[in-house]
């Protein structure tokens, strides 16, 4: 896309219909390699080491959630998988060309750490609930404009969005609760109950009191429970129909739910 705009400022003839010329992945290669002399660079960082255990965690893992499955006749629309990330507000990558043998390889923007975190979950029966997604700050100014393009497509499909006081993580009370700040209903009220309210209306095996299993990471916010109002005493205390299981940590990329 780079080269096509230079090429359509200076020498836009080379793209004219009947000129021969043809702007092909094989030809940027070459161009790239011959002319400018770049070679593909990458910064690097110390992997997150997977637990020399790890197929028998998450062996234990899957038998808790076929116990829990078959105890409570667990419906596959009622079996949840949930994961978070941040997404960065100006993507840069972690790679770009430089001249070949070059020692010091800057990459623009790398060190932009503004981020929004997004919650998104799926039921086993390929159902893709709404996202969440998580701003930093504390008031509306700091999240998604209602003006914003295709925000009423979003407000359709349900999508919710809360904040994370300064930051922008996913927190105690993103996850459980809703923000008082600007009445936004958060992820567990707002997403997973009314999944959960749709799956009982819709199927007449299910009733009120029918189970549903969440599985998710071992993630400090979803263990925590030094205090009543932790995620997860508020669970066994508020929600006591859904079961919550974790991923081993270190096991996330096994997804054993898959």
């Amino acid at each position: 896309t780079i080269l096509r705009a230079h090429i359509l400022h200076k020498a836009p003839e080379l793209l004219a219909p009947g000129s021969g010329f043809k702007l092909s992945a094989s030809w940027v290669r070459r161009f790239v390699h011959d002319v400018l002399n770049w070679s593909s660079r990458k910064s690097t960082r110390a992997v997150r080491k997977t637990p020399k255990n790890a197929a028998d965690l998450c062996e234990l893992t899957f038998l808790c959630m076929v116990f829990a499955i078959m105890l409570h006749n667990i419906k596959p629309s009622m079996i949840l998988n949930a994961d978070q990330a941040g997404i960065l507000l100006m993507p840069s990558g972690k790679q770009t060309y430089e001249v070949k043998g070059s020692k010091d390889v800057t990459v623009h923007a790398h060190d932009e750490k503004r981020q929004m975190t997004i919650v998104v979950a799926s039921s086993l029966d390929g159902q893709l609930l709404p996202f969440q997604s998580v701003w930093g700050g504390s008031s509306a100014a700091s999240l998604p404009s209602k003006e914003a393009p295709r925000q009423a497509e979003a407000d359709k499909l349900g999508f919710v969005y809360a904040h994370g006081d300064t930051r922008h993580w996913s927190s105690r009370d993103t996850t459980k609760q809703a923000s008082s700040l600007i009445s936004m209903s958060c992820w567990i009220e707002d997403i997973v109950l009314p999944h959960i309210a749709r799956q009982v209306a819709n199927n007449p095996e299910l009733s009120e009191d029918s189970k549903a299993l969440l599985l998710i990471d071992v993630w400090p916010v979803h263990i925590a429970k030094k205090s009543p109002d932790d995620f997860l005493p508020w669970m066994k205390r508020v929600h006591k129909n859904i079961i919550v299981i974790f991923i081993p940590g270190g096991c996330e990329f096994r997804r054993v739910c898959s």
